[in-house]
């Protein structure tokens, strides 16, 4: 279970364990970004592009989040900066 973040949201997501995220970053956002190729399965790329939808967002921040999400997880956590 997640902790319960100022902005969180209910998630339903069949097969997750997870109920509540954090609110969706802005949609245009200052940060310095380099370009990261990757393969991801059909249901995969289909399930972010309705989440996506659903949302308002963007692929480039929800894969931005979910990636800092899940390493800050794992005990990688995103150091801490000013202007981020």
């Amino acid at each position: 279970m997640l902790p319960d973040w100022e902005g969180a949201v209910a998630l339903d997501i069949p097969g997750t364990t997870a109920t509540r995220g954090p609110a969706m970053p802005a949609r245009r956002s200052r940060w310095d970004r380099v370009q990261l190729n990757t393969r991801v399965r059909v249901e995969v790329e289909q399930l972010l592009q309705r989440f996506v939808d659903d949302h308002d967002t963007t692929v480039q921040n929800s894969v931005d989040l979910a990636l800092v999400e899940f390493l800050a997880a794992r005990g990688y956590v995103l150091p801490a900066t000013e202007d981020h």
